[in-house]
C-alpha cells in the first residue's frame, strides 16, 4: 500500500486510498482517505459516483474478500484492476505446505503437534478456533488497541498473546516459548516470511505455511513501483504529467 502511494503520489493529483482500519499511517499529500470495508454494492456505487477508472489492489495476498469484491466491480463496471504483488521466494520442500486453515488444522493434529507458535496475524484467530480451543498454543498479533479487542471478542485467552515489535529478533521469541512448531502465512518478503522460516530452521522447528489464496485472473499483475507507474501509464492515459521510459531526449543526453 506505501508503495502504491509513491507512486500515486508522483502525479500530483488526487485520488483515493482506502483502507479498512483507521490505524494505518500514510505520508500523502494529494490521497483522499476512506476507511472501512466496502461489500459490492457500495464499491460499485463509489466507482460511478466518482467517475473511478482504474484500481490499484495493493492489500495483503490473505484478502480474499477484498479481491472477489474487486474482481466483481471489475466485471460489472468494466474498470480494470492492477494487483501490486509482493515478492515470494521459490517453495521451500523442507516446510510443510497447506492449502488452507482447515488443511493446517488437520496437520497439525495429526503430527501431535502441542505447543503452537501461530504467526498468521489476529484475524486468523477465528479460522484456528477448533486447533487451539483443544490445544493451548501462542499466537502473536500487533500492538494495536484493535488487535487486541479482536482477540478479546474471539475469546482468545489473553496471557497466551505476544506482541510482535518492529526489528525484534525471531530468534529470540523462539528461544523463550520454544514451540513444537511455527505456523505462518506465505505472506512474501514484505511479510517477514523470510525471517520468521529461517529463525525457525535455525533453532530445528518445523515450520507449517499457509499457501497464499490464487488471485483473479482478469487482473493485470505487476511487481515494484516501476511496474504500477507501466501499468498506470497504459491503462489511465493522461494520469501522470509525463511519461517514463527511453524517450529520444533520454537517449539523446545519455549519449
Amino acid at each position: 500500500g506505501r508503495k502504491a502511494v509513491q507512486v500515486v503520489e508522483s502525479a500530483g493529483k488526487p485520488y483515493y486510498y482506502s483502507t479498512v482500519g483507521n490505524e494505518q499511517a500514510i505520508e500523502a499529500v494529494h490521497a483522499i482517505r476512506l476507511t472501512g470495508g466496502m461489500d459490492e454494492e457500495k464499491m460499485a456505487q463509489f466507482c460511478h459516483e466518482k467517475k473511478i477508472s482504474l484500481l490499484v489492489d495493493a492489500a495483503h495476498p490473505f484478502a480474499i474478500r477484498l479481491h472477489r469484491t474487486l474482481a466483481k466491480v471489475s466485471s460489472r463496471l468494466r474498470i480494470p484492476v492492477v494487483r501490486l504483488e509482493r515478492q515470494y521466494p521459490a517453495h521451500d520442500k523442507r516446510l510443510i505446505w497447506c492449502t488452507d486453515y482447515a488443511a493446517a488444522i488437520d496437520r497439525l493434529r495429526a503430527d501431535g503437534i502441542c505447543n503452537l507458535l501461530a504467526l498468521t496475524g489476529v484475524k486468523t484467530i477465528a479460522k484456528l478456533r477448533p486447533y487451539w480451543e483443544q490445544t493451548p498454543c501462542w499466537f502473536r498479533i500487533l500492538n494495536r488497541k484493535e488487535s487486541l479487542s479482536l482477540a478479546e471478542s474471539d475469546g482468545f485467552p489473553k496471557e497466551r498473546i505476544i506482541f510482535f515489535h518492529e526489528g525484534e529478533d525471531e530468534k529470540k521469541l523462539l528461544d523463550q516459548l520454544h514451540p513444537d512448531a511455527v505456523l505462518t502465512k506465505e505472506s512474501g518478503e514484505s511479510g517477514y516470511f523470510k525471517e520468521k522460516v529461517e529463525a525457525a530452521q535455525a533453532c530445528g522447528i518445523p515450520v507449517y505455511v499457509i499457501q497464499r489464496p490464487p488471485l483473479p485472473d482478469s487482473f493485470t499483475f505487476v511487481q515494484g513501483m516501476e511496474g504500477l507507474r507501466k501499468a498506470i501509464e497504459r491503462l489511465a492515459p493522461g494520469f501522470f504529467p509525463l511519461r517514463s521510459g527511453f524517450t529520444t531526449g533520454t537517449c539523446a543526453t545519455a549519449a
